[in-house]
């Protein structure tokens, strides 16, 4: 929704690693306006969808699961950071995170830990990945995020 340089955004990057704080809040609550009206209009059962974010999608989805609480029970962060500088109280109890990083992601791969943290102390249950590959995603995030979507081909013995 934010263009920048090298395409659009979610929110406005001051440099690669520090975020506009006024257009986090201001995206993220968008998106939250946005998920309440998609439950309302079309009956959606949040408890049982999970958000899938890479890259900048996944720091707004770690966003909003710490400024609109409530909204995210299931998320799976690929290669995500920290972007909040204030992170208000939050109760994250009952909510499920999968974080996946790259070894070899050079710039936002050493950040993912700090994120680790910051959503186990609000009450997250996290399962923290590492992949061999850089910043972009591939066949072993895929199957790490099938395996651990609850339901999922991948969670279930083959039928015979």
């Amino acid at each position: 929704r934010v263009p920048q340089k090298e395409g659009f955004r979610w929110f406005e990057r001051i440099t690669p690693t520090t975020f506009d704080q006024e257009s986090i809040h201001f995206e993220t609550t968008g998106f939250a306006a946005f998920a309440n009206e998609a439950v309302a209009r079309h009956g959606l059962d949040l408890d049982h969808a999970t958000f899938l974010g890479y890259s900048n999608g996944a720091n707004l989805v770690s966003s909003l699961m710490l400024l609109h609480p409530g909204i995210v029970r299931s998320a799976a962060l690929l290669r995500p950071m920290p972007v909040l500088d204030e992170v208000p109280a939050t109760d994250l109890a009952g909510t499920r995170t999968l974080i996946i990083a790259g070894a070899a992601d050079e710039t936002y791969g050493s950040f993912a830990p700090a994120l680790v943290t910051l959503l186990s102390r609000h009450g997250t249950e996290i399962d923290a990945r590492i992949v061999p590959s850089g910043h972009e995603i591939g066949e072993p995030d895929a199957a790490i995020v099938g395996r651990w979507l609850p339901g999922s081909a991948w969670t279930r013995a083959p039928s015979r």
